[in-house]
């Protein structure tokens, strides 16, 4: 019976996974409440649904999928925001909201992992996060190009990288670890990285394999292409992304992130490495931002914050290769 209701909870979590999409700040119109409380209660249906299944249901211990999905009723049909709302106040209150239902969507996609279900995770925006992906862009750009040695890059990346797998497994032995470092970072950490290895140690990760094995031209053109595409990306796909394509993600966001990526690899080239051309600076700067954009979409099981600098270090470096530049 838990897997069957596992089954049957998964087309109820991608539903509210969708709901939180169209909940977004940067998504919100004028007329949408109305649209939403209606999706709000076909959702409520199919959970009673569920729970209402004699079953289904242990009254007197009931498993964690049952105690997620009661959770996820009692938000749904009891914390919705008043209809009578001002202007001025209804986007505020739909923001808490959704503050809510994220923890919860987080909460029952972690329970369904548990039946090898896996569902996408929530990347609400988060206008202090894209900034610190900005200034950790320019950061590590800086310190690759003028303040590290060659045998230093290679070193500090991978001193940086130790300690926070340290607090990785830390946080995994402790409940009280998970919830203090989710408190220091919970302006800039996002819902689902309370049960997943952060994105910080990912990138952290994708740094120190840099360090040791690229150039430096790929390094500063793979942190650059995260820094400024990614959140541009997000940006545009949350706004205006109407063409869906894999993993909640949309034509128009990826298209943001092949142009953003490449005109910020291009302008990193040309002012570092100004030796190797233009030309050739445009073809390795599109040779590293459209593999990029492709590991930013389909990336999945793997943190985007490894898969993405990784994959424009090693376009940048195929275009180097077969340019003839490398060494």
């Amino acid at each position: 019976m838990s897997q069957a209701l596992a089954v049957n909870s998964k087309p109820i979590a991608l539903e509210l996974h969708q709901l939180l999409r169209d909940i977004d700040p940067v998504r919100w119109r004028d007329g949408i409440e109305i649209r939403l409380r209606d999706r709000i209660a076909t959702i409520a249906s199919a959970v009673a649904r569920i729970l209402g299944s004699s079953s289904h249901v242990d009254a007197l211990e009931p498993a964690p999928l049952i105690e997620r999905l009661q959770q996820l009723d009692h938000l749904l049909r009891d914390r919705v925001p008043e209809a009578d709302l001002s202007t001025a106040e209804a986007p505020s209150a739909w923001a808490n909201y959704r503050k809510q239902l994220g923890q919860a969507y987080e909460s029952l996609s972690a329970s369904l992992k548990a039946w090898s279900i896996q569902l996408p995770s929530l990347r609400p925006t988060n206008h202090t996060r894209s900034l610190v992906h900005v200034l950790t862009g320019i950061i590590c750009l800086f310190l690759l190009e003028v303040v590290l040695s060659p045998r230093m890059r290679a070193i500090v990346p991978v001193v940086f990288a130790t300690p926070f797998w340290g607090l990785e497994i830390w946080r995994r032995f402790s409940d009280r670890a998970n919830d203090v470092l989710m408190w220091i970072f919970k302006k800039i950490a996002h819902p689902h990285e309370a049960h997943h290895v952060n994105s910080s140690t990912w990138y952290g990760t994708a740094l120190a394999i840099l360090g040791l094995t690229c150039p430096l031209v790929c390094c500063s053109i793979a942190v650059v292409v995260l820094g400024f595409a990614d959140p541009a990306a997000a940006y545009v796909g949350r706004r205006y992304g109407k063409t869906k394509l894999v993993n909640g993600r949309s034509l128009e966001g990826s298209l943001t992130f092949a142009a953003v990526g490449t005109l910020v690899a291009f302008a990193t080239i040309v002012i570092f490495h100004a030796q190797l051309g233009w030309s050739a600076a445009l073809i390795i700067a599109a040779s590293a931002a459209a593999p990029a954009a492709a590991a930013e979409l389909f990336s999945r099981r793997v943190d985007d914050n490894m898969s993405v600098p990784l994959a424009a270090a090693a376009g940048g470096w195929i275009a180097l290769q077969l340019l003839g530049l490398a060494g």
